[in-house]
């Protein structure tokens, strides 16, 4: 065969040199678009000689052409490399190169082939050109450089990669190859008037790989054009971001439902209730809200386990679901609370919201059976309607009020919010004289530096130092404060205590630190919000970057006018504005980036399992991702073990907060802890760990023995577990490489610890030891990633030592290079 047959006519048809030659680089065949740069017109001239005589003097690099062909030889695709040809006229012309390998053979041995497109207008300069080979061989994005008519002409690596074509296969065809049908027209429509008008373009293509897989994929495209104003080229950077949309769409889809019962979180059950009232204010109708809480469900949860109080929470969201009706909407809105929203409707909205009451405290006093045991729970029912009440705040807090009311009436109850509720006078009489008489006190909790260990701040606390009941915590008088119209004026005087405790500390010679203090949604909208927090500062003579507001999603999102204005004002100030409880309201991503936020708090309630639950630990290392790419600082609340602090630390969450530290505690005592200088061990941000470290979970005490003994003059660090717990706690302090697990133990499989590990710890390799070799459990456990091997015992020590040494070089083939370039790696990953 020859390379003119080989070639056919897309050979000649390129639109750049196209050069086949035999492994002593001389021309067997030239490309007729190749002869018309070179100002030859016939191919005999050129075909035999050498390709040396055609590169002007001293730029002949033929080592550099043989360590291509190497790699080419290798299976890899070497890097596209220039030099210049020496047209016949005698002047040279710079070109761009890719080396590749046609499917033929050139006097008896494979050919080479040399793709190049003349580069004059688009590089300037010998520099120019090493400059953009550099940026777009190590571009971790795609870049293409197609003609006028949207041929290709060049491709980095990571193009290649995204589209999933070897280079041979790109050059000269049309970008419309690789559409789906799956874009919008009117994207096409919106690029080409772009065009049109010389202007940059940027969009999303769904496109579709060589092997048929559809990818979406960024994109920003830019015309090039001659001195004439024509188009000669268009140049395009572009990002597959196929697994970010997925990414986001299950971090969104985890933030708006509770992942124990399936039903929507407190965040989308608000905007529900939004929804509801709008239409029901519009067709004046009514709706109701039940607010469903168990009867001393704390003191049966420590009764029955967690396990156990898990499974009645999850058949609970099961009973209640069955009772609904097409229209209503069902939530879990706490830890034992439930919430289901009726209406809109007619008059008959508060008969049917009692019949569904009554149906659904009789589901939940059916028995519930955990692991043979008989578990028997009641519930108190608080029923609010509107328009009784106006807004979410006020229609849960009727609802609220109504279930405490069941309550205190001994539970097992349902009851109907009257206005007479919202009336106690004797407490709001005894909060107004609390706050005459200066009963109102703060607490503080210091807020730790998770890399330094030392205290940087602190948040304030109110606590009611009542003079017959001692100290009443918040949860207990805030409520009323905020049916009885105090709440603003108990705002004021947390901001003007906190206030003047800073300035005594200060004064006392203690550094400074941030102090943050709670609004209430409603001081939080006032207009004169602002000005206050000003006064205050200025009098006590204060930095206002050291001081913060704390306000909720929910808060935030009740008025947003009021919200943009306020917080557009503190911003003015200087003063710091964190966000709370994220993740437990509406939790959109969207508003990180809206908002003037400074710091993000993510919630006790994804802190308290983060080691042990997948989808708690994945929001909690999203967000932070998310809220440093936005610049955004974040903390975590709750925090209290040291194997909570250690896996926030290593997800590389910046401050913490909790009993691991310390409780809330009277102003007299931080001042203490800043003399003491007391702190957290201080520990590096991102640092390998200096030797193999492998984890070995068996509930066998003797395996875990046989198991070390093995291994001991290996030089590895080992660390044994005896449950899954013990497995986790240890996974959250310690940078493990290999995981070592018995597939039969108490709490759990070995195949549902690794898959769990997995998940929370993918830079793991990972293998299931079992006495038994059953093949479903081995290929489960295979196919789905969660293990690398699985070996059986007994085991020979020789076979087992080789497994793990073998299970440790993949995990440096893997994770090595990246691990070894600590931090920085994951600043600059992504390029430019």
């Amino acid at each position: 065969m020859n390379a003119q047959t080989a070639n056919g006519g897309i050979f000649h048809s390129m639109a750049f040199v196209h050069l086949l030659l035999d492994r002593q680089w001389r021309i067997r065949s030239i490309n007729r678009a190749g002869m018309a740069v070179l100002g030859y017109a016939n191919a005999e001239d050129l075909v035999g000689k050498s390709l040396e005589m055609l590169v002007p003097p001293g730029q002949w690099d033929g080592k550099r052409l043989a360590a291509a062909l190497k790699l080419l030889e290798q299976g890899q695709m070497p890097p596209a490399f220039a030099f210049d040809l020496q047209c016949r006229d005698g002047q040279t012309i710079p070109i761009l190169w890719n080396l590749d390998q046609p499917a033929i053979e050139v006097g008896g041995e494979s050919g080479i082939l040399l793709l190049g497109f003349d580069a004059t207008a688009i590089r300037h300069s010998q520099e120019a050109i090493a400059l953009f080979q550099s940026v777009a061989e190590n571009y971790s994005g795609s870049i293409v450089i197609t003609d006028a008519q949207s041929h290709i002409l060049y491709v980095n690596p990571a193009a290649q990669r995204i589209m999933g074509y070897p280079i041979g296969e790109l050059f000269g065809r049309s970008m419309k190859d690789f559409r789906s049908d799956k874009t919008p027209v009117e994207v096409y429509h919106q690029l080409k008037d772009a065009l049109a008008r010389r202007e940059l373009w940027k969009g999303e293509f769904i496109n579709r790989r060589k092997d048929g897989e559809l990818y979406v994929e960024s994109k920003t495209i830019a015309a090039i054009q001659d001195e004439n104003g024509e188009v000669q080229y268009y140049f395009a950077i572009g990002e597959d971001i196929t697994q970010r949309q997925e990414y986001e769409k299950q971090i969104e889809r985890l933030m708006m439902f509770d992942q124990l019962t399936g039903l929507p979180n407190l965040g989308a059950f608000q905007r529900e209730i939004a929804a509801a009232q709008e239409s029901a204010r519009l067709g004046k109708q009514q709706i109701a809200l039940l607010h469903i809480d168990f009867d001393d469900f704390k003191k049966t949860n420590r009764a029955i386990g967690s396990d156990a109080a898990e499974q009645v929470l999850t058949e609970t969201a099961v009973r209640i679901k069955e009772i609904l009706r097409e229209h209503d909407v069902a939530a879990r809105v706490a830890g034992d609370e439930f919430a289901i929203l009726i209406g809109p409707g007619k008059s008959e909205v508060q008969a049917d919201s009692i019949e569904i009451a009554r149906r659904v405290l009789a589901a939940i006093r059916r028995p519930y059976l955990h692991a043979g045991q008989t578990i028997t729970i009641t519930a108190s029912i608080g029923i609010a309607r509107y328009p009784d009440a106006e807004g979410n705040d006020d229609l849960f807090g009727n609802a609220m009020n109504a279930t405490l009311r069941a309550k205190n009436g001994g539970g097992n109850d349902i009851r109907v919010f009257e206005a007479a509720m919202a009336s106690d006078e004797n407490w709001r009489r005894e909060l107004l004289q609390a706050i005459e008489r200066n009963e109102l006190v703060l607490y503080y909790q210091p807020q730790i530096n998770l890399y330094s260990g030392a205290i940087v701040g602190v948040e304030a606390l109110i606590r009611w130092q009542h003079p017959v009941r001692g100290l009443v915590p918040p949860s207990e008088f805030i409520p009323l404060a905020e049916e009885g119209n105090h709440i603003v004026e108990i705002g004021e005087w947390v901001l003007a205590e906190a206030c003047r405790q800073m300035r005594a500390w200060q004064d006392g010679g203690l550094p400074p630190i941030k102090v943050a203090i709670n609004l209430a949604a409603r001081h939080f909208r006032q207009p004169t919000l602002p000005g206050s927090i000003a006064l205050a500062l200025t009098s006590q003579r204060l930095d206002p970057n050291l001081f913060e507001i704390e306000i909720t999603e929910s808060a935030m999102m009740l008025d947003m006018v009021a919200a943009v204005r306020n917080m557009g004002q503190l911003k003015e100030l200087g003063v710091r504005i964190a966000l709370d409880d994220f993740g437990t309201g509406y939790s959109s991503m969207a508003y990180l980036s809206r908002f003037p936020i400074d710091v993000v708090k993510i919630d006790q309630s994804f802190v308290r399992d983060i080691t042990t639950n997948p989808a708690n630990a994945a929001i909690a290392k999203a967000t932070i991702a998310m809220s440093h790419k936005l610049g955004k600082k974040v903390l975590a609340e709750g925090v209290e073990t040291l194997e909570q602090m250690t896996y926030l630390r290593r997800s590389e969450c910046d401050e913490m907060q909790g009993y691991y530290f310390s409780r809330p505690v009277p102003a007299g005592e931080i001042a203490r802890m800043l003399r003491q200088d007391r702190r957290i061990a201080a520990v590096p941000k991102s640092e390998a760990p200096a030797r193999d470290t492998i984890l070995l979970v068996d509930d066998e005490t003797s395996i875990l023995s046989a198991l070390k003994r093995t291994l001991r003059r290996e030089g590895y660090t080992i660390l044994t577990a005896q449950s899954a717990k013990d497995g986790f706690a240890l996974l959250a302090k310690e940078p493990v490489k290999l995981i070592v697990c018995d597939q039969h133990m108490s709490e759990m499989t070995g195949t549902q610890f690794l898959s769990q590990a997995r998940m929370m710890y993918p830079e793991t390799v990972r293998i299931v030891l079992s006495g038994f070799s059953e093949i479903a459990t081995v290929t489960d456990a295979i196919n789905k990633g969660a293990a690398y091997r699985f070996l059986t015992k007994p085991w020979n020590d020789e076979q087992l030592k080789e497994e793990i040494r073998g299970a440790l070089r993949h995990w440096r083939e893997l994770y090595g290079r990246e691990r070894g370039s600590g931090r920085q790696s994951k600043l600059f990953r992504g390029g430019i």
